[in-house]
């Protein structure tokens, strides 16, 4: 190791330790209390419009990439009546998961796994679908994550993914921090950037939705919490400052950004060829 080096200043470590980061941060009380349990716009309602435009069919076996708590996977394995195995870095996440499926009254054909979705612990062609939700821009690494899609999935097997969109140099400074990052705005693509990363990692897109309302009507919710700025910061002390920061006013600028076509929440379904 050369002087002065320490083994943390490694690239390839502190990527590790962001996905950590990220990870634990998504697990957290104030996620949930910005996001709500699905951690992503439009909640279980965007994931079973997302399963029908992929035309999810019973008995398939679907990877739910990066899956935050699972409610997401959950409701793909009751509603369509396939089997799920949700993937997730935080660990807290996996566990809660786990206890969550088990406690249900309704049994669901799903399972939760620990690891990251660069290098998926699963042989190749072991999924008839993957999905995405809101997790691709979060991805540091998001043609490599595509790629191992592409292995994950069979012949003709297909990929659903939605995630916010932010249209070049139209973020707002603010949002550069945690808030942006719970948002997915951080480091989203343009709306023609998904379509472009799914063919350059050999997918064919066939189907591309404009989802943008999603994002008005979590801003709105969000604009409702902000009376409870105590009790955010009390749930979440590292990181509510943040929070607090995110005043009405940016609020308006960011619901103008989405009207106006520069932010925005797109669902893409694309295939990988037979």
């Amino acid at each position: 190791m050369e002087e002065g080096r320490r083994e943390s200043d490694s690239p390839m470590l502190s990527t590790y330790s962001a996905k950590i980061c990220c990870a634990d941060l998504y697990s957290s009380e104030l996620a949930r209390l910005i996001l709500g349990d699905s951690l992503h716009p439009g909640g279980l309602r965007a994931t079973n419009r997302l399963g029908r435009a992929m035309g999810l069919q019973p008995g398939w076996g679907v990877l739910d990439l990066a899956c935050g708590l699972g409610t997401g996977a959950t409701a793909i394995s009751r509603v369509f009546r396939c089997r799920v195995t949700g993937l997730e870095l935080g660990v807290e996440a996996v566990v809660d998961s786990r206890q969550r499926a088990l406690s249900e009254p309704i049994p669901a054909n799903v399972g939760f796994v620990r690891g990251d979705a660069e290098m998926p612990p699963f042989r190749s062609g072991a999924f008839d679908a993957v999905i995405i939700e809101c997790a691709t821009s979060l991805f540091a690494d998001k043609p490599a994550a595509i790629t191992e899609v592409y292995r994950l999935l069979r012949p003709g097997g297909v990929i659903g993914l939605s995630d916010v969109t932010v249209e070049t140099g139209s973020l707002p400074p603010e949002l550069d921090g945690t808030v942006g990052m719970m948002l997915c705005l951080a480091d989203a693509l343009t709306a023609d950037g998904y379509p472009d990363l799914l063919a350059a990692g050999g997918f064919t897109v066939t189907e591309r939705a404009d989802w943008s309302d999603e994002v008005l009507t979590l801003l709105a919710e969000l604009r409702g919490k902000m009376p409870v700025r105590g009790s955010l910061a009390h749930a979440a002390p590292p990181v509510a400052g943040d929070l607090v920061e995110f005043v009405p006013g940016l609020l308006e600028r960011v619901e103008n950004l989405v009207r106006q076509g520069e932010i925005g929440y797109w669902m893409y379904v694309a295939h990988r060829p037979e």
